[in-house]
């Protein structure tokens, strides 16, 4: 994040006093940002992007900056294709709103898919252009919200009615946290503040012209200040929304220009511009066929998912049949050879009875008037002239 120099301090108080009279017509959070801003660990959408920041748009959806993911400044095609690879094969994400990340559960980045006409910043062009990146994850992270990215008839409403715009990122809140040992033990930071229009921003940086050389102009703007909260180091990436019940209107993420903040004091020199600082925005909806193409990947990837799923059920099944079958034909293996062994038993004995039989000699009484004779034999027969008693 580049900041920019100078400070006229009488007329920033003055535009200051105005802005602040011209929105009374809605009430802000005192602090509302990363610097200046109050906690918002638990926040259901920012996501911790190794250092930067980002918006859960879906359950394996990340909305993020492009420059956090190739890089701040102008990169060739192939250090671009090397980061982005580098984010498909090592990039992770923690789960949204959490403080201290040390040990907490990672989620895996499956595919980068960087806005193709992202411009980043030049030595002829302070802004950064259609500054937007999707990260998908391998696997779902429960939401707990729904996200919608707002239309420009959103923020056309959103902008003539003053609502509301928070922006909850993961970046710097004091000077004090600009030291290695912070790194992941940072909880999220809210700023609340409201739209700016084109020839808002125009007018702005008319009042500011030395505050960010040679500067495309983009969508709109978000005003930061100590009242509303100061975007700061590592909230690139975090998202812009208008929150109605339980739906946030997606507006767009940090990262395209700052002006006038002090960026936690980067440099002895850095105050707020001439009316306070500004971030200027690329509307999201601007991209809309890029996100279209990350929730086709998305619903491919659980169309993909369910397939294994219901085809590791159906092996699961034929397995738990087969060795139902197995274990069956055990059974009747064994059974059909305890039948057979009995049954040669049975025989085997039938056979020694019968065997004995023919050999076992019997004795029988044979009588012959009052001559008494007993005969014992296998098969006894009395002799000739006396009858079997």
């Amino acid at each position: 994040m580049r900041i920019v120099t100078r400070l006229d301090r009488s007329l920033s108080i003055i535009l200051l006093l105005v802005v602040a009279i011209s929105c009374t017509s809605f009430s802000f959070n005192k602090a509302g940002a990363v610097e200046f801003g109050h906690d918002a660990t638990g926040d259901p959408n920012v996501i911790d992007v190794q250092g930067s920041s980002g918006f859960l748009y879906s359950d394996r959806i990340v909305f993020t900056a492009a420059h956090v993911i190739v890089g701040v400044e102008e990169t060739t095609l192939e250090e671009s294709t090397k980061r982005i690879a580098n984010w498909e094969t090592n990039g992770f994400v923690y789960a949204p709103g959490i403080g201290n990340r040390a040990g907490q559960k990672r989620y895996r980045v499956k595919k980068v898919l960087v806005n193709p006409t992202y411009k980043p910043r030049s030595a002829n062009d302070n802004t950064r252009k259609n500054d937007f990146a999707i990260l998908i994850l391998q696997e779902s992270i429960p939401m707990k919200n729904q996200v919608v990215v707002a239309s420009e008839s959103d923020i056309a409403t959103f902008i003539k009615e003053k609502t509301p715009v928070s922006m909850v990122g993961y970046g710097f809140q004091n000077p004090s946290q600009r030291t290695p040992s912070q790194s992941g033990t940072l909880s999220p930071h809210k700023m609340t503040s409201y739209l700016v229009s084109n020839e808002e921003l125009k007018e702005y940086f008319k009042n500011n012209p030395q505050r960010v050389p040679n500067p495309t102009i983009l969508d709109y703007g978000v005003p930061n200040s100590e009242t509303f909260g100061s975007v700061c180091d590592g909230d690139s990436g975090a998202g812009f929304f208008v929150e109605k019940g339980n739906t946030r209107y997606y507006l767009g993420p940090v990262g395209g220009s700052q002006a006038g903040i002090p960026n936690c004091q980067s440099a002895s020199w850095a105050t707020f511009g001439v009316g306070g600082g500004m971030s200027g925005i690329t509307a999201t909806y601007r991209f809309l066929p890029l996100i279209s193409q990350a929730e086709s990947l998305v619903a491919d990837d659980k169309q993909i998912e369910i397939r294994k799923v219901e085809e590791d059920r159906l092996a699961a099944e034929l397995r738990a049949k087969q060795e139902a079958d197995a274990k069956a034909a055990a059974e009747l293996k064994a059974k059909q050879e305890a039948d057979a062994k009995a049954a040669a038993e049975l025989k085997a004995k039938q056979d020694a009875d019968a065997k004995a039989s023919t050999t076992k000699k019997l004795t029988i009484t044979c009588i012959k008037g009052k001559s008494i004779k007993p005969v014992t034999a296998v098969k006894p027969v009395c002799p000739k002239g006396y009858k079997k008693k």
